[in-house]
């Protein structure tokens, strides 16, 4: 008789080999939903709750489930690719807040299994988004630095493709838009740096490039004529040098707080900021007992200037999330044609 040795140990489940690929059964169970569940969060389709969406995305995440997505675009002409034109004006060295919201966009369209095509207007906005929709290369767009009667909105309106824009379309256009409050933003940080006891405040922003622009300039001259103050505007291009200059000349007056030079700038932007941080470094002053300084934006920049920057912080994450959600349900077939308009928060920091 030959003995036979049994284990006692427990087989446990069968160990999945390289080569076994994690299907999308595998995360519906980790994940505890339904596998129409988890379709919906791959394709950005249906109605899925947040909590649920996460818990799916964390799922596939751990268990690196790789969807069949070009079957998928074959059957339903869906590319999971979203377009980000970027506007010449954005393409400049030193502008990182767009760089950072490009960092966010692409994550979050990562989360949701598609990819970001990024490409330059080259002065011919409409010419390129044209070439895109013909070849069928992207699903949707996503759209910065809004201008009024914006033509890329007005062409993507009338061929129905899906977008969704960081800034507001005009009244008669669809209204798939993700924005800030910019006038009542720059109105509340300047009413604030009144209160401190300024009363010779100016505003540097930039040549007015659409919507952003000339509402951050609205809400100082409001929060001024509130005050009954008389405005300074000072209006700054877009290279730091000639902004630098333009400061420059505003403080060029002998002695600390001579009549006419402003004890308080609120900049447009932190690159403004920061001009404003080595025009006064130039002219002998000291940021915040001799020159108040405020930003906009919370960018990379607004995090490295020393003292630190007071500045009102966009909440990009959350934009670039609900841009990217919005392009994904209107080519799922689920519209939403009305806007959002998402809270800023003041950063207060040692420049006031």
């Amino acid at each position: 008789m030959v003995a036979m040795k049994i284990s006692s140990e427990h087989p446990g489940p069968p160990r999945r080999g390289p080569a076994a690929r994690v299907t999308i059964d595998d995360v519906a169970s980790a994940a505890a939903v339904s596998r129409q569940t988890v379709s919906n969060v791959v394709r950005g389709r249906g109605r899925v709750g947040s909590a649920t969406r996460d818990r799916v995305l964390a799922a596939i995440s751990q268990l690196g489930y790789q969807p069949h997505t070009g079957a998928a675009s074959l059957r339903s002409g869906r590319t999971h690719r979203i377009a980000y034109p970027i506007p010449d004006a954005e393409l400049r060295i030193g502008n990182s807040i767009m760089l950072e919201f490009l960092n966010f966009l692409i994550g979050a369209a990562r989360q949701r299994r598609h990819q970001v095509l990024v490409t330059g207007t080259f002065d011919q906005p409409a010419e390129m988004i044209g070439d895109l929709v013909r070849t069928r290369s992207v699903d949707g767009f996503v759209l910065a630095t809004m201008a009024e009667n914006d033509p890329r909105v007005e062409f993507l309106a009338e061929h129905q493709i899906p977008f969704a824009c960081f800034g507001r379309t005009d009244p008669a256009m669809p209204q798939q838009w993700v924005d800030i409050d910019n006038r009542a933003a720059i109105r509340d940080v300047t009413t604030r740096v009144l209160a401190r006891g300024h009363t010779s405040v100016a505003y540097l922003g930039y040549i007015p490039n659409g919507r952003a622009d000339l509402d951050r300039e609205a809400g100082y001259h409001d929060a001024m004529t509130a005050a009954g103050l008389p405005p300074t505007v000072i209006r700054g291009a877009l290279e730091p040098p000639r902004s630098e200059a333009a400061v420059a000349a505003l403080l060029r007056t002998p002695g600390l707080r001579p009549p006419g030079r402003p004890t308080a700038v609120i900049a447009g932007s932190d690159a403004l900021a920061a001009a404003c941080y080595a025009a006064a470094a130039a002219a002998g002053l000291r940021i915040g007992p001799d020159l108040a300084v405020t930003g906009f934006d919370g960018s990379l920049i607004s995090r490295l200037l020393t003292p630190t920057l007071t500045t009102v912080t966009m909440p990009l994450a959350q934009i670039a999330t609900r841009l990217i959600d919005r392009v994904i349900q209107q080519a799922a077939g689920v519209p939403h044609d009305h806007g959002e308009v998402l809270d800023t928060t003041l950063t207060w920091g040692n420049s006031t």
